[in-house]
């Protein structure tokens, strides 16, 4: 079995057998900036493909650069079945514990010959690009997010590394053209691979289990309830959907709000809530892990981001057949089509978003028809298995351009 260097903060092996010289599958080494099993959607993203890529033709391990939320065994033989995963946390890349963390990953790839070495966040891309190369051996940069965080000192520290990864996969076109543009990518070193979603767990609900849902929040059947799945920070926007919400409750006072998540703007929300004189008409629900329990329980998703990769928030929400109401950044714009599954609106326009809202009260039959569309399109583009299959393809490929793979 083989061990992380000293300096890792544990290991967790995945199988008791040791892997041998015989063990023909590819060798697929994942880093992330993030605690796998922490809930976003680029850990969502991460915990699908790491344990639904097929074990017969895979051995995955999986490195968060992170201290945090340090999972049991137990919790990663469940969530995480068949993957090996390990912590090196890494405060910055250019202090010690990134060199510690660039040590640790070099001793790896000397030791496991991995064939994919795949990488998403910043740091994770430092240390990806900063790695020796070695015969075989791909390196592919994952990119989940417009970049909005990078500084522009950043940006052109990327332009000098991309060219070391063979390719920079990203699940919105938005994201590519961005990369582009402010990174100079290589059009032929771009692929394009959208998000997918589980859509047995995600689908439409029955008229009881709708009941049913709306009995455990508190919500009145008659109530309109427009929900947002989302961490409570800038990039978000609560505040916006706060202003607008509170703009459709005066003129229909049965609308109601459910926040799903939590973060550092929970006081200002509140605050804000409490200003508009909406507080007992919107539900926070902090952190849910049960979120396919909650969606049948609304009328509509709603997204007031700023800045957008591919929410799995709203493919989750047109997989459960509701109708999308976003914010025209990033992927919303490929994933919501306008007055055909959703509604479209521009982002810091609380005025805006209010309308859209206020179009789906007036008109619930409109909504439905553009749930059922959203549903129909998810099943046909944005599968977990149409996903998880892109990428066993994108990988193929490239280890065939790089043969041979195997030392």
């Amino acid at each position: 079995m083989t061990r992380m260097p000293p300096s890792s903060a544990f290991a967790i092996p995945a199988e008791a057998a040791a892997v041998g010289r015989q063990d023909r599958r590819i060798r697929l080494l994942l880093l992330t900036d993030t605690p796998v099993l922490a809930p976003g959607g680029s850990e969502r993203f991460l915990q699908n493909l790491a344990t639904r890529l097929p074990r017969e033709h895979y051995r995955v391990s999986v490195v968060q650069l992170h201290a945090g939320h340090m999972p049991l065994v137990g919790q990663v033989s469940s969530r995480l079945p068949g993957v090996q995963l390990q912590s090196q946390p890494v405060h910055a890349v250019y202090d010690r514990s990134g060199l510690r963390a660039w040590r640790a990953l070099r001793a790896m790839l000397q030791a496991e010959h991995f064939d994919i070495v795949q990488s998403q966040h910043e740091k994770a891309d430092l240390l990806n690009a900063l790695l020796p190369r070695r015969n075989g051996t791909v390196h592919v940069s994952n990119r989940r997010d417009m970049g909005f965080k990078k500084s522009a000192r950043l940006q052109q520290l990327f332009r000098y590394l991309n060219p070391r990864f063979d390719t920079v996969v990203a699940p919105a076109r938005q994201i590519l053209s961005g990369l582009a543009r402010f990174e100079q990518l290589d059009a032929l070193r771009m692929t394009w691979i959208p998000n997918g979603v589980d859509t047995r767990r995600f689908a439409p609900a029955t008229h009881q289990t709708r009941q049913g849902a709306r009995r455990a929040l508190g919500l009145e059947q008659q109530a309109v309830v427009f929900g947002c799945v989302a961490r409570l920070t800038e990039v978000k926007r609560h505040i916006d959907l706060i202003d607008a919400f509170a703009q459709v409750h005066r003129a229909s006072p049965q609308a109601r709000l459910l926040l799903i998540g939590d973060g550092p703007m929970l006081a200002p929300v509140q605050d804000r809530m409490s200003a508009l004189g909406v507080a007992d008409a919107v539900v926070l629900l902090s952190f849910r892990d049960d979120v396919e329990a909650i969606l049948p329980a609304l009328d509509a998703l709603v997204l007031a981001s700023s800045s957008e990769g591919m929410s799995n928030a709203i493919l989750e929400g047109m997989a459960c057949g509701l109708p999308v109401i976003a914010t025209a950044v990033g992927g919303n714009l490929h994933l919501v089509q306008h007055e055909n599954t959703g509604l479209l609106v521009p982002a810091r326009d609380p005025i805006s978003l209010a309308a859209a809202m206020q179009s789906l009260v007036r008109s619930p039959q409109l909504a439905q028809h553009m749930g059922a569309t959203a549903r129909s399109r998810t099943e046909r583009e944005f599968s977990l298995d149409a996903m998880v299959q892109a990428f066993d393809q994108m990988y193929r490929h490239l280890l065939d351009q790089r043969a041979p793979r195997r030392a």
